[in-house]
């Protein structure tokens, strides 16, 4: 089929390199570049480089109802749009142009989890599995009816970043199972259950600080759930910002209060006490300084036993 392609990040270019050696793609759609984070050069996205690479037409925009654009893409005469992380919303115009819409590759079993975040929520909450959902793109976020859905387990040790890298591949797998359903006529449109429907916002800066007063399976999920981006987060003793990346639950008779460091074990890290039990701080980086193992934090001065977080 010939494919119109959106998307952004390094997320998106499974999908994109399946699509590419199974159809046509006669057009990408990307989000404008952007400055690095130093401002002084401009950052083409994973995408956009892909499409440069293989001479495919590359669209840019920050007004997805530009008229001129819509005429563009027209023109591209698609059988179909596919969407994996691109960034913005898509009006009806774009998503009703193809012969057979427009699909989205979402990062959930919908209905569970619409919205910005669903791999990060799916850690956060210490779900034993989540998935993909390819659904049809509507007006309503993620709410459009699901064709095709594939699921993987998760252990109480997976990242937010173990998640988004399978479901990536995943993602692309099932993207190419879906187009073949679409284009056999054999794919069916399920309605999600609105009963069931729950959300995934966007992380904000005060959710990636860590509240040492919770359970430890709580705080775990928290850091496990934010790594390795935007990072869980807290506070040293002298005042300085110290992200945590990976920590592990630990058992043993410890006693003191929530976010005081109570032990340290050797070759992994300090023991830090919460609301009920305590976790061992196996990775994390200073402020201003690299991410180390959990054992250099403490070598390194930046915590010892009897230390409050």
């Amino acid at each position: 089929m010939r494919v119109l392609f959106m998307g952004t990040p390094e997320y998106a270019l499974p999908s994109l390199r399946a699509v590419f050696a199974k159809h046509e793609i006669v057009g990408i759609l990307t989000r404008a570049d952007k400055p690095n984070r130093r401002g002084n050069k401009i950052e083409f996205s994973p995408v956009k480089l892909f499409s440069l690479e293989h001479g495919i037409p590359v669209f840019q925009t920050e007004d997805m109802k530009d008229p001129a654009l819509f005429e563009q893409l027209k023109a591209l005469s698609p059988d179909i749009s596919v969407v994996v992380a691109y960034g913005m919303m898509i009006p009806d115009t774009v998503i009703d142009l193809p012969k057979h819409n427009t699909i989205n590759l979402h990062g959930s079993l919908l209905p569970k989890y619409r919205g910005a975040a669903p791999m990060q929520y799916s850690v956060l909450n210490g779900d034993p599995e989540t998935g993909v959902s390819i659904m049809y793109v509507t007006a309503r976020l993620d709410a459009g009816d699901v064709i095709h859905a594939k699921s993987i387990s998760l252990d109480e040790n997976t990242t937010y970043g173990d998640v988004h890298d399978s479901l990536a591949e995943l993602g692309a797998g099932a993207l190419i199972e879906t187009l073949e359903m679409i284009e056999s006529g054999r794919a069916v449109r399920i309605p999600q259950d609105e009963t069931k429907v729950t959300f995934a916002p966007s992380i904000s800066k005060e959710e990636c600080v860590i509240d040492w007063t919770l359970p430890a399976a709580v705080v775990h999920n928290r850091i496990r759930g934010l790594s390795p981006i935007p990072g869980a987060n807290t506070r040293l003793p002298d005042g300085k910002l110290l992200k945590i990346y990976k920590a592990e639950k630990v058992f043993g008779d410890y006693s003191g209060e929530p976010g005081m460091v109570v032990d340290v074990i050797k070759k992994k890290g300090p023991v830090v006490m919460t609301g009920d039990g305590a976790v061992c701080i196996l990775s994390a980086k200073p402020e201003g300084k690299r991410e180390m193992p959990g054992f250099e934090i403490v070598n390194g001065h930046y915590l010892k036993v009897g230390d409050r977080l």
